[in-house]
């Protein structure tokens, strides 16, 4: 686990008033997509693609916890949690700090590099075997 990721303030007209009981986190989730949407106009596409790996667990306190269900994802988020952080507090009109966790329960373990998948092919595929076998062939990235 992570310690939360400080976030600036910002002072805005339109701000929302911080959010009360249990439904806080459900405000988020709401306007997620759109926040997504947003990110992915500002050419943020590989963190909004590690986003869509991930959950927003809960908001209390000024701190949202997020979630991730792949490593790699989290580990990415990782390095852009304070950037994050400031998008998430422009786009909610409200201070945040994000706290980002590795759920490894979630984690379906099936994800694969380029190499682990080539590796797969050599060994399970009849075409790539023949290739392999007849021409001397190997799969390179």
């Amino acid at each position: 686990m992570t310690p939360p990721v400080p976030g600036a303030s910002h002072d805005r007209k339109d701000a929302s008033q911080p959010f009360d009981g249990v439904a806080e986190v459900q405000k988020f989730r709401v306007e997620w997509k759109q926040f997504l949407d947003v990110l992915l106009r500002k050419n943020y596409k590989v963190i909004v693609t590690h986003l869509r790996s991930c959950e927003l667990s809960s908001f209390s306190q000024g701190i949202l916890h997020m979630s991730c269900s792949k490593k790699f994802s989290y580990e990415e988020l990782l390095h852009d949690a304070g950037l994050l952080a400031r998008e998430l507090e422009d786009f909610y009109g409200l201070p945040v700090k994000l706290h980002i966790s590795y759920n490894e329960e979630k984690d379906t373990g099936r994800e694969q590099t380029v190499f682990t998948l080539f590796r797969e092919l050599s060994e399970n595929n009849e075409i790539v075997k023949f290739l392999v076998r007849e021409f001397g062939g190997e799969l390179v990235y």
